[in-house]
């Protein structure tokens, strides 16, 4: 499929209230399917809410966690859309901050995000490998936008969209605003980006949820509230940007000198 439905369902999620979160991201879903959309993009960590306490991550909220992923994986199903959210998952002796694809037929990718700040460096545990979802979607994850490598690392190994959950708060949110249409630039790529929003707990949300094409230009930008939106994606603009049949942008993948990349 080269065009794509995507529902940005942006939310401040409750913190702890693994069971409230799950009832408002299937109403979420209706909405967007409703609009026709086939794939439904939530915050990171939209289940459990941003709690950066490790203790609260008990038994008892990781198995509301898992109960609540089932749940969303029958609706996928039963609506024949693709699912991306953000979810604590165990892994080994210790915690990820993972965005899980989850697709109609209930196959699940999970991504552990890769780059945090110390307040969540406290909590989780960063993944080590990046991830695409149905050979088009690279999944990442809020602060990982604010590093040129996670973006440019997806669209070599085939994203044509970057679906980046996020809990960004209005505090630095000036980094989000400077850095996003960089990121879909430099890599002739759609960027999604869906955002908590409003005031929770001790948090402050910016919203702000977009979606950017790969001319750096804004197709929709939600305001600070609770909303969703749809926008289309035509992922078949990004190949003919690419490889020169649309001369809108210079042939920035291919005019790379990797040869004089020095890792650190």
């Amino acid at each position: 499929m080269s065009v794509r439905r995507i529902a940005l369902a942006q939310f401040g999620a409750r913190l702890g209230d693994v069971e409230w979160n799950v009832e408002r991201m299937l109403v979420l879903l209706d909405e967007g399917r409703a609009e026709g959309a086939d794939v439904v993009c939530y915050p990171e960590l939209c289940l459990s809410g941003y709690l950066l306490d490790r203790a609260a991550y008990d038994d008892r909220l990781l198995a509301a966690v898992e109960h609540a992923e089932s749940a969303l994986a029958r609706a996928a199903a039963a609506a024949g859309v693709n699912l991306v959210y953000g979810a604590p998952h165990a892994r080994g002796d210790g915690l990820v901050n993972a965005v899980v694809h989850v697709d109609p037929a209930g196959d699940r990718l999970v991504y552990a995000k890769t780059h945090m700040d110390v307040k969540e460096r406290q909590v989780f545990t960063r993944g080590e490998t990046f991830a695409v979802a149905g050979g088009s979607f690279g999944l990442a994850c809020c602060y990982d936008l604010a590093f040129p490598e996670p973006s440019r690392i997806l669209t070599l190994q085939g994203a044509r969209a970057l679906l980046v959950p996020m809990a960004w708060e209005v505090e630095r949110g000036f980094v989000l605003e400077k850095v996003a249409a960089a990121r879909a630039v430099e890599n002739v790529v759609y960027l999604v980006c869906v955002n908590q929003c409003g005031v929770v707990g001790p948090f402050r949300f910016s919203g702000g949820s977009r979606v950017l094409d790969p001319l750096g230009e804004p197709l929709v930008t939600l305001g600070s509230e609770d909303a969703l939106a749809v926008v289309e994606l035509d992922l078949g603009l990004v190949d003919r940007l690419r490889d020169r049949s649309d001369p809108r942008t210079y042939p920035l993948l291919d005019d790379r000198r990797p040869d004089l990349y020095a890792s650190e």
